[in-house]
């Protein structure tokens, strides 16, 4: 059920899109945590409209954020995001020249008991 959400800076260019996901997806999926591949959603956006401290900088961003169903051990969520923040670290899929790029990872619970999903075959 995981649902993750990529935002990068518009600052960095060239980001292999799709190797970026399934690298990250594959990443999550090594935890052993998740049932199936098809359980992972993943979505990526750069983000035009920032401010990362007070501007006039050389900083850029990749941000992860990784939702899931609450009942996950802190151990878990660590596993899992330090999975991501191990892959982020070893992608190498853009170019951000002269650039210091922050690459962060958030683990968000999503309540069990308020969380639907409904499979549709069409």
């Amino acid at each position: 059920m995981p649902q993750m959400f990529v935002d990068y800076s518009d600052n960095i260019q060239n980001v292999d899109k799709p190797k970026l996901l399934l690298g990250l997806n594959k990443a999550l999926f090594d935890t052993g945590l998740v049932g199936h591949e098809f359980d992972i959603k993943s979505r990526i956006h750069a983000v035009s409209d920032y401010l990362i401290g007070f501007g006039e900088n050389n900083q850029a961003f990749i941000f992860v954020r990784l939702q899931g169903l609450s009942g996950r051990t802190d151990e878990q969520k660590n596993l899992m995001t330090d999975h991501l923040s191990e892959f982020l670290q070893s992608f190498k899929g853009y170019t951000a020249d002269g650039l210091e790029v922050q690459l962060c990872v958030e683990f968000a619970e999503m309540p069990k008991e308020i969380y639907r999903k409904i499979k549709v075959q069409k």
